[in-house]
């Protein structure tokens, strides 16, 4: 018994030295630095009562000292590289510039600012003259509007707080009015609805008297045994018919959530980039002579504790590779 219990004390000695080892050279030098500092001032008796007592040598006591600082040192410095590294993320050889103010990540492409801020898209302030872009799917239902875990869901029962229903019915009659008929798909195994395809857009000028325009864009496809389902290339066809849209109407800012990244099962960042990418294509080849001036998209970030949707490296990274050289 005392050979099976000294034996697995061996065990845990070793498999703790081997995760010691793992950890990052300066957490091995604050935990031995403690250790050295600590261990020569106390005795253990052997009804395992502590005692302190002045070292009978002072020299590991020093040592111990001397790698306490040399962790602290390391820490630092590790936590500077950490942060420049972030700060320089969107700079250097073939990349534009990148710069943040006040929470407001933005570049340049062309003459169109992309501006990336980190929040909720309801909560976003917008002029009269800033379309607000939602995403929604194919059959551009009740399902979207409802579900308020979802940007456009959230956005509705903000803006159109006791006109949601109405606000579901404007939309219904101006998808059949500028898209024209849709397709009957099987829907789920259960339900059937009318299509109108992925990658459509629909402009609501003054949607219920509000000044802001509100564009719904189809960014995901439901069929039945698939579920939800988005891809990136169905970003790029629904902001080209955006684009459009807004030049028919003469509107050159827009405000918009990171498309695709919902139930659509587009990881976030991958979203981000998809979106940033489709809207870099937009303003550097506008409608005609229409061009994109002003372009925001709100990464989500449940409140003020949480983290954002996309990492902020990501974020200066992919603006910095689709920004225009000054």
């Amino acid at each position: 018994m005392v050979l099976w219990e000294t034996f697995r004390t061996i065990n845990a000695v070793i498999e703790t030295l081997k995760a010691l080892l793992k950890q990052p050279y300066w957490i091995i030098a604050l935990i031995l630095g403690a250790a050295l500092v600590v261990l020569p001032c106390v005795t253990v008796d052997k009804d395992s009562r502590w005692a302190s007592h002045p070292p009978s040598t002072f020299l590991p006591v020093v040592v111990g000292f001397a790698l306490l600082l040399l962790s602290a040192g390391a820490f630092a410095l590790t936590l500077w590289a950490s942060q420049r590294a972030d700060a320089s993320a969107g700079t250097g050889p073939g990349l534009s510039p990148v710069t943040e103010n006040h929470g407001i990540i933005s570049t340049k492409i062309g003459d169109c600012e992309v501006r990336v801020v980190e929040g909720r898209l309801e909560d976003y302030v917008t002029t009269s003259g800033t379309a607000v872009v939602l995403p929604c799917n194919e059959y551009f239902d009740d399902r979207c509007a409802g579900d308020v875990r979802s940007a456009l869901g959230a956005y509705v029962n903000r803006a159109f707080e006791g006109q949601v229903d109405a606000f579901l019915s404007l939309m219904k009659d101006e998808c059949k009015r500028r898209l024209g008929p849709g397709t009957t798909e099987q829907k789920t195994c259960e339900e059937s609805a009318e299509s109108f395809g992925v990658g459509r857009c629909v402009l609501l000028p003054r949607p219920l008297g509000r000044p802001s325009p509100v564009a719904l864009v189809s960014t995901t496809t439901q069929r039945a045994g698939q579920g939800l389902a988005a891809r990136i290339s169905y970003l790029f066809e629904g902001m080209h018919e955006l684009v459009v849209s807004l030049a028919d109407a003469r509107l050159d800012e827009v405000a918009m959530p990171v498309l695709g990244a919902g139930k659509g099962g587009v990881a976030a960042p991958l979203a981000f980039v998809g979106t940033l990418l489709a809207v870099a294509e937009a303003a550097r080849y506008g409608q005609g002579a229409q061009r994109l001036k002003l372009v925001t998209i709100v990464v989500f970030k449940r409140d003020a504790y949480a983290s954002p949707q996309v990492d902020r490296a990501v974020v200066r990274r992919a603006l910095a590779l689709v920004g225009t050289h000054a």
